[in-house]
């Protein structure tokens, strides 16, 4: 996994894979737990999860029942940003 954290829009981006060929996103589910988009899950047209999205990270990071929990906790504390679970 890899984290691209970007301050100056205030979101972040987890690749689950190596590298993402442009077109293979197939679709994104928003799994944001209010009503305003905070965070997605890229999938693959086979239903393969490609990577997460979270927009607002400076509030920090909302990881309730995301799958890979564990690790993407991992790398957010690495790079000091707050993170939420439950």
């Amino acid at each position: 996994m890899r984290l691209e954290h970007s301050p100056s829009s205030d979101a972040a981006y987890v690749s689950v894979v190596d590298e993402i060929p442009d077109g293979a996103v197939d679709h994104t589910e928003n799994v944001s737990r209010g009503r305003q988009y905070e965070r997605g899950i890229d999938y693959d047209a086979r239903g393969a999860i490609l990577g997460y999205e979270f927009l607002n990270v400076s509030r920090g990071v909302d990881l309730s029942d995301l799958p890979h929990r564990d690790e993407l906790a991992e790398l957010f504390e690495r790079q000091s940003i707050r993170v939420f679970a439950s």
